[in-house]
């Protein structure tokens, strides 16, 4: 099965599969978008955009994507670049005359853009990440950066806004705009992308998703939080944006395409720059997190900004790209985007076998979402293959095989394990052929609905 297919084949059950998640980690809202080489496939909301007024989410509702910021300031730094306007060697200090006799004019842009500069995070004072004072301008952004650094550069990786927000600054002195003026003309602008920039104007407000709080006890009720301007940060953690705008944007990053940068520039940008001490699967590299998932090496960012938590991922040789949108702090959108990505890669085989003796039936009479004292798993028919997974978690760690063996029976494909590893699910139906229950293992499960109607439970939105 191709790529393509694969994903027109999971778009009808990704939105019950993150609703399940979405649902029982009691999360606000979260948006998805999935193109494979930029066409879309799938792209849905789920649950509220504020849980104080109960507007639903949307597709077009926007999000603070925070630190994707950093992607689209590296594109900028790697085009001026190429148009010889700017080198990866080049210190600091050159476009910043106010950082001379501070140890940040020496450091590079090659190192600002790997997290190698060894300079602090957040700077000092960091609480307008809490939001009890606005960010920085520019004269405290600089005041904050002349500070001595934290590490040698090149000693470790040490992730820094501080660092991407003096990028930002060199942009501006090495192209002769403003920060936003740059990513206009050379990014968003091109790609014909108005749902992406990189500071929200106060006129798009009302098109915000509402950012909500963390929660600290289970029981705890979130906060909306108020929207905020990230002022001289905005290289660092300023845009926002749909997901369906951040997976067009990411899909001109895949190999082969020309409207942002070379792919020598790309892979550059692609590489491993920097390890990552407790991450061994992950590294970083002139703008992108990089990250090894299946068989797969993708690149793209994750985003925190005072009530919303956001990741992308862009396979850029098969052109696979991803964004999972959440709007509120603790918001799961990494294990979210991974995890899609992995439940895409299960589609990529044969159809359901079947008994050589077994009647042609309906693949679709089989699936479901069915339920016991235990916990739920789904029956899913991923375009001629039957599978069982549970609905949450990674899907490579609960799929099985089924074959058809009859119209009321399916064969979970052998294998060592805990659970009833190899007995056969049944299917019991009423007159008019829906299920009644499923019983595999000993165990019957029923159909979700009619399993909280046994236990009392009030039926679900």
């Amino acid at each position: 099965m191709t790529l393509p297919t694969s994903v027109r084949a999971l778009a009808s059950y990704l939105p019950s599969w993150l609703e399940y998640q979405r649902d029982l980690a009691r999360i606000p809202g979260v948006q998805v978008a999935v193109r494979v080489h930029g066409e879309l496939l799938a792209s849905f909301a789920l649950g509220v955009a504020n849980e104080a007024t109960g507007e639903p989410l949307t597709p077009a509702h926007l999000f603070r994507i925070a630190s994707h910021s950093k992607t689209f300031t590296a594109t900028g730094v790697f085009q001026l670049i190429e148009d010889g306007a700017l080198r990866l060697d080049d210190p600091a200090g050159r476009w910043i005359p106010e950082l001379h006799g501070s140890p940040a004019a020496g450091l590079t842009v090659r190192e600002l853009l790997g997290h190698q500069s060894g300079i602090n995070r957040d700077g000092a004072d960091s609480d307008y990440w809490q939001q009890t004072h606005p960010f920085p301008d520019r004269d405290a952004l600089i005041a904050l950066c002349r500070a001595d650094a934290v590490f040698a550069p090149n000693e470790h990786f040490k992730y820094s806004n501080m660092g991407y927000s003096l990028l930002g600054l060199i942009l501006e002195a090495a192209s002769g705009q403003s920060y936003a003026e740059v990513m206009a003309a050379r990014i968003t602008g091109p790609l014909g992308l108005r749902d992406l920039g990189p500071e929200l104007p106060v006129a798009r407000e009302p098109e915000l998703a509402a950012g909500h709080s963390g929660r600290l006890a289970g029981n705890d009720a979130r906060r909306v939080l108020p929207s905020t301007d990230t002022r001289a940060m905005a290289a660092a953690t300023g845009f926002y944006g749909t997901a369906e705008d951040v997976t067009a944007y990411l899909s001109a990053h895949v190999h082969g395409r020309t409207e942002l940068l070379t792919d020598a520039s790309k892979r550059l940008m692609q590489r491993r720059e920097s390890g990552m001490t407790r991450s061994p699967n992950r590294w970083y590299g002139l703008g992108f997190i990089l990250e090894t998932v299946g068989g797969r090496t993708l690149v793209g960012h994750s985003g925190g900004f005072p009530g919303h938590i956001t990741q992308s991922w862009l396979d850029p040789e098969t052109g696979l790209a991803v964004a999972v949108l959440t709007n509120c702090l603790g918001g799961p959108a990494t294990e979210w985007a991974t995890n899609l990505v992995r439940l895409i890669d299960l589609t990529v085989n044969p159809p359901t076998r079947k008994d050589a003796d077994a009647p042609e039936v309906d693949l679709d009479s089989f699936t479901g979402r069915f339920a016991t004292d235990w916990g739920a798993y789904d029956v899913v028919n991923l375009n001629g293959r039957l599978v069982s997974l549970a609905p949450q978690g990674d899907p490579g760690m609960s799929v099985t095989e089924l074959t058809v063996v009859d119209a009321d029976t399916l064969a979970p494909a052998p294998e060592s394990g805990f659970g009833a590893v190899g007995e056969a699910y049944h299917y019991e139906r009423d007159t008019s052929g829906r299920t009644v229950w499923v019983r595999q293992g000993g165990g019957r499960a029923w159909p979700i609905a009619a399993y909280r109607e046994r236990a009392g439970l009030a039926p679900l939105a």
